[in-house]
This record gives structure tokens, C-alpha cells and sequence, in this order.
């Protein structure tokens, strides 16, 4: 399996707050069936100078790779953000590239829970015009979506990909997100599931279970289609930029 949205570098966001809690981390995604996973740090650039934010990112990065290896734990670990679409998020946009999966163009983007559902369309399709392909984290947990689950299918057909959280399917992030996970995945809308991680106790990166729901809930191949084959093809546009347009899920 293949996680592109795991909070586990430490020490550089909410997520993993010591070395020895990012490799717990590792390692039960690797128990679990993990191969891989993108490193997606929260990136809110209103608060920070971004080319200061990204130096740390890298370094955190390169020394997570070295630990991982020190300690023989079998996870390939990409570069990756969540980044908040914000007014100065969207300012550096035009200025610079941005931290895709993989050094790729595809960006995992997320937007403040209470943001609308016209205003966030908006700025992603500002986004597309710039060239790059869309990974939406979580849907499922934002209000306009809980309110009308409807509204995703706009995001849909503007070919956003619809990533649906692990604790969302297994409950723990509130009834409203659990109900519209499960209309994402039951009308076949969502692209990607993540563990959206964020330490080895709660919010965990064991994606074992969540695999055996989706194959139960969602049809034989669903854990294949959203755990392995569309985490793949993204991963394979970032190593092969030549082809990253045609890339279709």
C-alpha cells in the first residue's frame, strides 16, 4: 500500500513531535502493508517565510530518510505537503513552484474546515490554470460538504481528486465526516485513501483495517484502487515528469 498523506516528519508540525514517534510511526505502517508514503507537513505559508519553511522541510526530510534506514524499516518516503490554499498561498503560486507529491505537480491541498464550497472550487481551478493536478485532502471533513455531500461531484468533474481520510472511515472523526466518507465512496467519487497520521497512538498509520473495510464495504478491488493503483500513478507522474499530463486515474 501506498499512504500520500501522513503527518510523520518531527518536529515540524502537529504531527510526530520526536524522532522516536516518527519511526513507531513507520513502522506500523510498514506492519500494516505500507511500501511507501509522501511526507505531507502541514504548509500554511501565511505564517512563515516559505523559503526558510521548505529549507527545514528538506532537512527534516533527509534526516527522517537516514533514520528509517539506520533502523531497517522497508518504507520508501517521498517528499510532500498539505498546503493550505489561502490568499498568500495562492500569491506564491505565481511567483514559485510549489512542493508537489514527489516533486511532481500534483499538489495535496486542503483549505480551512468552515471555507465554502464555491469559494474553495474557485481557488483550485485557479490552481489547475496554473498547471498543476489536484489532490483535495479530506472532503469529507469539511462543512459545506457534511451539509451537501452533492457539492463534491463539482469537484469531481473539474478532475480534483477526492482523498477520504482512514479515521473517517473507521469513525473516529465525527459522525458528519463518517456519513459523507462513506456517500464518497459508496457513488465511487473518492480518488485516494490516506491515513492522514499523525502520531503512533490515536491518529495512527496502520492502514490494515481500513483496506479490509473498503474490499467488504466497497467492492473486492476498492483497498487495490485506492490504497495501491491511484497512489502508484501519482508517484510514477512525479518520477516520470515527461509524462505527467496524460496521467488519468
Amino acid at each position: 500500500m501506498i499512504d500520500l498523506h501522513i503527518h510523520i516528519l518531527p518536529g515540524i508540525d502537529d504531527g510526530a513531535q520526536s524522532p522516536e514517534d516518527a519511526l513507531e510511526m513507520a513502522r506500523i505502517a510498514a506492519d500494516s502493508g505500507v511500501r511507501a508514503m509522501a511526507a505531507t507537513s502541514h504548509g500554511d505559508f501565511s505564517h512563515c517565510d516559505p523559503e526558510e519553511y521548505l529549507n527545514l522541510y528538506d532537512r527534516r526530510l533527509m534526516e527522517f530518510r537516514r533514520l528509517l534506514e539506520e533502523h531497517k524499516i522497508p518504507v520508501n518516503v517521498y517528499s510532500g505537503m498539505e498546503l493550505m490554499v489561502n490568499r498568500s498561498f495562492l500569491r506564491l503560486a505565481e511567483q514559485r513552484p510549489l512542493p508537489g507529491i514527489g516533486g511532481g505537480r500534483y499538489l495535496l491541498v486542503e483549505f480551512l474546515f468552515d471555507t465554502s464550497g464555491s469559494l474553495a472550487l474557485e481557488r483550485l481551478k485557479r490552481l489547475q490554470r496554473l498547471g498543476y493536478q489536484l489532490i483535495l485532502a479530506h472532503p469529507e471533513r469539511y462543512e459545506f460538504a457534511k451539509r451537501d455531500p452533492e457539492r463534491l461531484k463539482e469537484f469531481y468533474r473539474e478532475g480534483i481528486l477526492l482523498q477520504v481520510n482512514r479515521g473517517s472511515i473507521l469513525g473516529q472523526l465525527g459522525r458528519g465526516a463518517a456519513r459523507t466518507a462513506d456517500w464518497l465512496l459508496s457513488m465511487g467519487l473518492a480518488g485516494l485513501v490516506a491515513s492522514d497520521a499523525h502520531d503512533p497512538v490515536l491518529r495512527t498509520s496502520d492502514l490494515e483495517e481500513t483496506a479490509r473495510i473498503l474490499d467488504l464495504y466497497y467492492g473486492g478491488n476498492a483497498s487495490e484502487i485506492l490504497l495501491e493503483r491511484n497512489p502508484a500513478k501519482i508517484l510514477k507522474s512525479a518520477v516520470n515528469t515527461s509524462n505527467i499530463w496524460p496521467v488519468f486515474l
